[in-house]
């Protein structure tokens, strides 16, 4: 006797995503590519549910989707993952704690910001233009630092 097979919508029902989800991950790899039926349905077997109940939490640790296909990838080829794993994921963390000292950063300073702003609305006279957003040069730019930073190694220009 062959073991269940689901189709595209019994899988994606199975773990809660749209059918276009389960396609999508069977084009980049975190599934393997299904049989066919005759009438040409893809089929997967209830291994395969595995993979996809470890996508929501994997994604939430802050995995990619491509990042989870190179691992399942490799586990469906014999090849444990975990050492990998545990490398993104402390990366991750890294990146992470790196990421909330900006965080805080800008923080700080859009609450010196927002005192200034109270004294000066509080001093202007009702009706009065008070340009509010010229405090903002003192807050530190967050986005695309990471670019920049890439490019000033690579020798190109800020």
């Amino acid at each position: 006797m062959s073991p269940q097979k689901l189709t595209v919508s019994q899988l994606a029902r199975i773990v809660g995503v749209g059918p276009d989800s389960i396609r999508y991950y069977e084009r980049i790899g975190i599934v393997p590519k299904a049989e066919r039926s005759p009438a040409g349905y893809r089929l997967w077997t209830a291994r395969e549910v595995q993979y996809l109940k470890w996508v929501a939490p994997a994604k939430r640790a802050g995995f990619t989707l491509h990042e989870l296909a190179e691992i399942f990838r490799r586990y469906r080829a014999g090849n444990p993952p975990c050492r990998t794993v545990q490398d993104l994921l402390r990366q991750k963390l890294i990146d992470l704690d790196r990421k909330i000292d900006e965080l805080s950063t800008i923080r700080t300073e859009l609450r010196r910001v927002f005192v200034r702003w109270k004294r000066r609305l509080r001093q202007a006279a009702i009706g009065e233009f008070v340009p509010l957003f010229e405090d903002l040069h003192d807050v530190p730019i967050r986005q695309s630092t990471v670019g920049l930073k890439r490019k000033v190694r690579k020798g190109g220009k800020p």
